[in-house]
C-alpha cells in the first residue's frame, strides 16, 4: 500500500486502515470535516499539534489551480463556452467539490508527516 492510497481512501497514513473522518460522505454538512483525536486502529495522532491542518490549505491550493486549469482547457479550448458562461461555470463545479478539495489537502498534509508502518 502507498501514501496515494491513504490519500483518496481518506485512510490513516500509519495503518491505512482506520479513517481520517468521523463520516464517509464529504457533503454530510454536520461534522463533514470533524476527524478523531486518534485513529481507532492503531492510535495514530491525528490532531499532531493545535493548528495543524492550517498547513494543508498547502496542499489543498495546487488541486484547486489543477482542477481549474483542466477545467479551462476543457470549457473554454474543447467546448467553446462563452466567457460570462465559463466563469459562472468553474465556480459552481469549485463550490461542489470544495468538500472533497478540503479532505484531500488534510488527507495529503498529514501523509507528509507520519509514515506507513508494517503491522508487526
Amino acid at each position: 500500500m502507498s501514501k496515494l492510497y491513504s490519500v483518496l481512501r481518506f485512510k490513516c497514513p500509519r495503518c491505512h486502515k482506520g479513517d481520517l473522518f468521523v463520516k464517509k460522505n464529504p457533503y454530510s454538512f454536520k461534522n463533514a470535516l470533524q476527524m478523531p483525536d486518534r485513529c481507532p486502529v492503531c492510535n495514530q495522532d491525528f490532531q499532531i499539534e493545535p493548528g495543524f491542518y492550517i498547513g494543508a490549505l498547502w496542499t489543498s491550493f495546487p488541486i484547486v489551480i489543477f482542477i481549474m486549469a483542466l477545467l479551462s482547457a476543457l470549457l473554454l479550448i474543447y467546448l467553446k463556452m462563452e466567457l460570462n458562461t465559463f466563469f459562472i461555470t468553474i465556480t459552481a463545479i469549485l463550490f461542489l467539490l470544495q468538500p472533497i478539495i478540503i479532505r484531500l489537502g488534510r488527507a495529503i498534509w498529514i501523509n507528509v508527516f507520519v509514515d506507513f508502518k508494517e503491522e508487526s
